[in-house]
């Protein structure tokens, strides 16, 4: 399975709507939790970080794991991606690398502690620091991937192997940019804004049908701003 972005940026969402549900209305606070207890978000999240078959891929981080192995230091300001872009030959990677040293410099992560235990914060730090990043160019024409790898899979070579063959074959035209898997839902995603005017309609529809008060209801339905160009507020 293929992330689309880094395990932190989950980690960070997540993080970000545990901290808010107090803030929610009732009815959708308690939708919510209902959700997140039945359907075991925590524990799937933990499981994500100790999967063998599930890699994340950033399209970009600022981070650079590269700069250690460089006498230049002009290069600072350099991500590691495109770094890597430079540095490899088609079908090359870099070994696995240490993303994460909690015990250096890097903080750790944190969820509010009524919906994650100790024991589970520890376990989730513990995941994240075994965390591995591999840099891998796949053709001449295709800039490096930068993959976040948990430790199932950088301890065991044939599985790294077959994650890197497995990403080769989905750039399989440059007009991919990216994993096909992601490519698709990166389309996907920017292309729903023009079916936003259609939803927009079918609501103010229904509300005006229903309404004793069709020229108040409309007003209330009226954007604030001017219509942009696609036709919606």
């Amino acid at each position: 399975m293929l992330l689309d972005g880094s395990f932190v940026v989950l980690l960070i969402y997540l993080n970000q709507g545990l901290t808010s549900f107090n803030q929610a209305p009732t009815l959708l606070r308690e939708e919510f939790q209902r959700r997140l207890r039945e359907q075991q978000v925590l524990d799937r999240f933990l499981a994500l970080l100790r999967s063998d078959r599930t890699v994340a891929v950033p399209k970009y981080s600022g981070r650079n794991e590269l700069f250690s192995f460089l006498r230049e230091t002009r290069v600072t300001g350099t991500d590691g991606k495109t770094l890597a872009t430079v540095i490899l030959e088609p079908d090359e990677f870099i070994r696995p690398l240490k993303i994460f040293d909690f015990e250096g410099e890097d903080f750790e992560y944190h969820l509010p502690e009524e919906y994650c235990s100790a024991e589970c914060q520890q376990q989730m730090n513990r995941s994240i620091e075994d965390m591995r990043v591999v840099f891998y160019r796949p053709y001449g024409w295709a800039p490096a991937v930068r993959l976040e790898i948990t430790a199932p899979i950088a301890a065991s070579k044939p599985r790294l192997s077959m994650v890197l063959e497995g990403i080769k074959r989905q750039f399989f035209s440059p007009a991919v940019s990216e994993p096909y898997p992601l490519f698709l839902a990166d389309r996907m995603v920017k292309s729903l804004g023009a079916g936003v005017a259609v939803i927009e309609q079918t609501v103010a529809q229904h509300a005006v049908g229903s309404s004793p008060d069709i020229e108040g209801t409309l007003l209330c339905l009226k954007s604030y701003r001017s219509e942009g160009g696609r036709g919606g507020s």
